[in-house]
């Protein structure tokens, strides 16, 4: 019996409450527009505004469109190959750090099997020739004494990330090239 009239006192609050409810507003709700923020890993990729600040790049090489090429600042080497049309069939990508980021002005050298005919500004291996560190592969820095394919690497990352080397002094800012060894090298290279 209890239940029952507890029933009954629910269901008539229900119905006193929808009785006296106010109607239901025919207004539309408020919208909040919504605005697209760049998140960080957005811009890491490199992915600024055709507006935004750019870097002019010369992509040389093993590449499909070797020439001259505008991309948004951030943007990595691979961005610039890409630009370039891709690597060509006899490219060696292994050679390049396709991560590395841009800069302004920056000339990158994508090495293929036939490279060394089509393109005139990479060293030419021989005895007499001294070997430009702004420009050469890892493969020709391995050619000097001393130099590994890790420490070749080393050379390249640095003149990518600090652009080129206007002095053969500076490979003394590599890390594994000290004075000892910069003194073997300095009438075998020139920047």
């Amino acid at each position: 019996m209890a239940v029952l009239v507890l029933v009954i006192i629910v269901l008539g609050w229900i119905a006193i409450s929808i009785l006296v409810a106010p109607p239901p507003s025919n207004e539309p709700l408020a919208t909040v527009p919504l605005e697209s923020v760049p998140t960080s890993s957005q811009s890491a990729k490199g992915s600024a505004s055709p507006s935004g600040p750019r870097v002019t790049v010369h992509v040389v090489g093993a590449v499909k469109k070797p020439g001259v090429y505008e991309l948004p600042e951030g943007s990595r080497i691979t961005d610039a190959v890409k630009s370039a049309g891709g690597l060509a069939e006899d490219a060696h990508p292994e050679l390049v750090n396709l991560a590395a980021k841009l800069i302004d002005g920056q000339q990158i050298i994508l090495p293929g099997d036939s490279t060394q005919s089509q393109n005139p500004n990479l060293p030419a291996p021989s005895n007499n020739a001294k070997i430009s560190i702004n420009t050469a592969d890892a493969q020709t820095l391995q050619e000097l004494p001393g130099i590994g394919p890790a420490l070749a690497e080393r050379i390249i990352d640095f003149r990518t990330e600090n652009g080129p080397f206007s002095s053969v002094e500076e490979l003394d800012a590599v890390s594994g090239i000290g004075p000892a060894m910069l003194e073997k090298l300095a009438d075998l290279v020139v920047p």
